[in-house]
């Protein structure tokens, strides 16, 4: 699956109540918030799946990455289902702020005007988890 076939209104619709409430469980935001931050889960894993090379993510999504992983067979499933393929969690051994800047960049690019509070134009500094 590629970017034109890949269905980002499908991907971007897609829902886990389970996910959301156990990210608001552990990370004491509220259920608007933990929706923000699936949302931008979703567009980084769009961008995984359709764009080689190493891409890296913000904090608030990384957060919402681990919370999606820990349901590994819901995970699994829109993985497959939604972008055509399995997407890794990689942590970095180097970091690669240059990698977080192409990654928005191509969020960008993909989904229009970004939520800056997830997506911030500033590199992270230790750019340690994304995937290739």
């Amino acid at each position: 699956m590629n970017a034109a076939t890949l269905s980002i209104p499908n991907v971007m619709a897609y829902s886990n109540p389970r996910v959301l409430k156990r990210y608001v469980l552990d990370n004491n935001v509220d259920e608007a918030e933990a929706q923000r931050r699936f949302d931008g889960l979703k567009q980084f894993l769009v961008v995984c799946a359709t764009t080689p090379g190493y891409k890296v993510t913000s904090d608030a999504i990384d957060s919402m990455w681990h919370t999606f992983l820990l349901f590994t067979r819901d995970y699994r499933e829109f993985c497959t289902r939604y972008l055509g393929k399995f997407i890794n969690h990689e942590p970095f051994e180097v970091p690669s702020p240059e990698s977080y800047i192409t990654t928005r960049a191509r969020a960008k690019e993909m989904f229009g005007a970004l939520d800056e509070g997830l997506w911030p134009v500033e590199a992270k500094l230790s750019c340690s988890s994304g995937c290739d």
